[in-house]
């Protein structure tokens, strides 16, 4: 598989993304990428949906990331990202 940053044909395997998806790695560049382009991201609904669920209706963060399996990191950052525009945490 050519890399998508540097096109060289030095990649191997490097374990899986989020959605299983092959995850390599360029021993030429050190980038990681997926073959298919397949981005970890997670759509706006679900994120509005979880930090709700944080911040407005009492669900624990323990709770959220064994449920959702998300990172604790994650959920804080998508926590700080709500309180600048929300109107009821302010």
């Amino acid at each position: 598989m050519e890399c998508i940053k540097c096109t060289s044909d030095a990649t191997i395997k490097y374990g899986h993304g989020r959605a299983w998806s092959q995850r390599l790695l360029c021993t030429t560049c050190h980038s990681t990428f997926t073959p298919q382009g397949i981005r970890g991201t997670y759509s706006k609904a679900f994120v509005e949906m979880v930090v709700d669920q944080y911040c407005h209706q009492n669900f624990t963060a323990k709770n959220i990331v064994e449920s959702y399996r998300i990172s604790s990191r994650t959920l804080i950052a998508w926590k700080k990202k709500h309180q600048l525009w929300c109107v009821i945490c302010t």
